[in-house]
């Protein structure tokens, strides 16, 4: 069961969302991105470099407790950018691993089209390897779209035959840019930020929740470095995958998560009962964004504590 705090979030998102739902419009290509100064929280240090080109954002608390390293691939659909939002969601990585946390800050925007978003990411992962950080320091983080990029990211570096991270975090994926999954006619009516009014049919409405996305481009909707969905996963690092039971893009987890084990590898699945896309970010309001964020933290660890067996 879901908490009362939920509810009444569902309920406001429903209300703020409608005059998107109703005509099935991208809520990343219509909502107004708010950038703003960072404010460094206290107990943190803040800095941004540049990689081949690519900013990264470095935040640092002031006691680390262990030398791997959280790479943050932000969403926001290929068009948001690093917002506030996201710089808040660094800072709740670093407070429950402990770790130095890094945000790519790739050059989002509604022209951008694949596979320059991808190119980029790997661009900034090759700098920071050059620059002297093993990719096995990495723990690869995304959500929704930036979970897209960080799956691809390895599954490009694997076939080109470079290091992978140590372990890679999939929150609420966008993975499937064909958008074939059945879980956009079971949450049709039940994802509070992208739901069909409840007075739309969905015969005559469903295939418009199924919109492809222009950054596709030209590409092969099935290309696994556009649709990590199809992807074969063999080789692939430890894998946690998180989303909400309710939200559209639920097959899109579902298909990662069996793509994962048919390859043999090392996955952790969990869904959140009730929940919508992206959650998490109304930590620490929802009970729900807060438990997501404790598995998070303790997936960390785990990864962490497996590591510092081996270095022993």
């Amino acid at each position: 069961m879901t908490s009362v705090a939920a509810g009444f979030v569902k309920a406001a998102l429903r209300i703020y969302t409608l005059r998107y739902r109703v005509r099935q419009a991208s809520l990343s290509r219509n909502v107004k991105y708010r950038y703003k100064a960072y404010r460094v929280p206290k107990g943190y240090s803040y800095e941004v470099t540049e990689y081949n080109g690519v900013k990264v954002e470095k935040l640092t608390p002031e006691k680390v407790l262990g030398k791997k390293i959280i790479l943050q691939i932000h969403g926001g659909g290929a068009v948001g950018g690093m917002t506030a939002t996201y710089r808040k969601a660094a800072e709740r990585y670093a407070a429950v691993s402990g770790l130095k946390v890094f945000s790519i800050d790739y050059s989002a925007g509604a022209d951008r089209v694949h596979p320059e978003l991808l190119n980029e990411c790997c661009a900034a992962f090759d700098g920071l390897t050059a620059a002297g950080y093993a990719a096995e320091d990495f723990i690869i983080a995304g959500d929704s779209f930036g979970a897209n990029l960080a799956l691809a990211l390895c599954l490009k570096r694997r076939d080109e035959g470079k290091a992978l991270p140590i372990a890679v975090i999939s929150v609420c994926v966008q993975a499937d840019m064909a958008s074939t999954g059945d879980s956009f006619r079971k949450n049709a009516y039940a994802d509070p930020m992208y739901a069909l009014p409840f007075w739309q049919s969905y015969e005559k409405r469903g295939m418009r929740l199924r919109r492809i996305s222009p950054y596709c481009g030209k590409t092969d909707l099935t290309d696994p470095y556009l649709s990590p969905a199809y992807g074969d996963f063999k080789g692939f690092p430890t894998l946690f995958i998180q989303c909400g039971d309710v939200e559209m893009g639920e097959s899109d987890s579902d298909m990662i998560y069996c793509r994962a084990v048919a390859a043999g590898v090392d996955v952790t699945y969990k869904k959140y009962r009730g929940m919508f896309h992206d959650f998490h970010y109304f930590a620490p309001r929802l009970p729900e964004s807060r438990k997501a964020w404790q598995d998070l933290g303790d997936f960390i660890a785990k990864v962490n504590k497996k590591v510092n067996k081996k270095e022993e």
